[in-house]
């Protein structure tokens, strides 16, 4: 037998259908009704729901609630399921699972998760969508699909001003991992290097300095997008080695080597992994060591944006 903890698994949330006898209330919730715009739920309980969860929206007699707002409240409001109709969301939309557990998974932590439009927006459990402005903007994804970097970066600076940028991902085991991307500006305290003077280049060994490709080419004034990234971050007064050892191509640092860990690893765009996988396995490594998962991609001029686990509630 293995050694080490001796803590017991989590218990897996399977989501059954049916409603619990436990904490029902005396009398039954009539089945809601599907009317354009969404499903109507009848007041006291609308009332209920809206006001404390944020869930619906109001009409007269009570509120209209979406499809991921029907499997919330079917799951911990006691509110029952028409007839059938799961079993026919699920034939037409194979992804709706998936995308009804990111919603759970996220109202579940106490955040008020709301559908406008077609797009989630999230507010802090301490807050209304009555009255203040939501805190973050949601995107969900399963863990094989496509990794679009263009469309988050788009998504990531037209938000970047206004609210958070939060990723749901959810892999084949119905478990959910979230991510916040933001827009970073990395910059160090280093004197930057010359072709000419560059004590922080190379590597020492054998009573000599060995320095590497990236360095070489950068010192003959090689043209290649590897060597212009390493321009703008020498630049900035920060100093890349090899990221090797994490599956990046640097580590970056905003000191001298000695005097502090590299804060960021840094992949270029074209280096990125093509699917989600990829991306949960960069950034899990990263924050493994204490450090954040950064993409620099070039649109006119060098930017970068970071990725960081997020636990929903916090």
């Amino acid at each position: 037998m293995a050694g080490g903890r001796k803590s017991k698994p989590r218990v897996r949330n399977k989501r059954p259908i049916g409603l619990k006898n436990e904490g029902s209330p005396s009398r039954k919730i009539p089945i809601p009704n599907k009317l354009e715009g969404g499903w109507f739920v009848k007041e006291p309980v609308a009332s209920r729901l809206y006001q404390k969860s944020a869930i619906g929206v109001p009409t007269e007699g009570g509120i209209l609630i979406n499809d991921e707002e029907l499997m919330f409240c079917h799951w911990h409001r006691h509110l029952p399921l028409p007839e059938n109709w799961l079993e026919n969301k699920l034939n037409s939309e194979p992804n709706f699972v998936h995308q009804i557990v990111a919603y759970d998974t996220i109202r579940s932590s106490g955040d008020k998760l709301v559908s406008k439009d077609g797009v989630w927006h999230l507010w802090n459990r301490e807050h209304h969508p009555s009255n203040s402005m939501h805190a973050s903007e949601v995107k969900w994804f399963r863990s094989r699909d496509t990794f679009d970097l263009d469309s988050i970066i788009d998504w990531t600076i037209g938000l970047e001003d206004s609210v958070n940028s939060d990723i749901a991902i959810v892999d084949e085991e119905m478990d959910v991992t979230m991510y916040r991307v933001s827009v970073v500006d990395p910059k160090g305290e280093l004197i930057p290097s010359t072709k000419d003077n560059h004590p922080n280049l190379g590597v020492e060994h054998l009573s000599r300095v060995f320095y590497r490709d990236d360095e070489i080419d950068w010192m003959n004034d090689s043209q290649s997008s590897v060597t212009e990234l390493f321009s703008e971050l020498n630049s900035r007064g920060l100093l890349v080695r090899p990221g090797f050892k994490y599956g990046c191509r640097w580590r970056v640092y905003s000191t001298p080597i000695e005097q502090d860990h590299a804060p960021w690893l840094m992949q270029m765009s074209d280096d990125v992994s093509p699917n989600w996988e990829g991306v949960c396995l960069s950034v899990r490594l990263a924050e493994g060591v204490n450090k954040s998962w950064v993409i620099a991609f070039k649109r006119d001029s060098w930017n970068f944006i970071q990725f960081r686990r997020h636990l929903p509630g916090r």
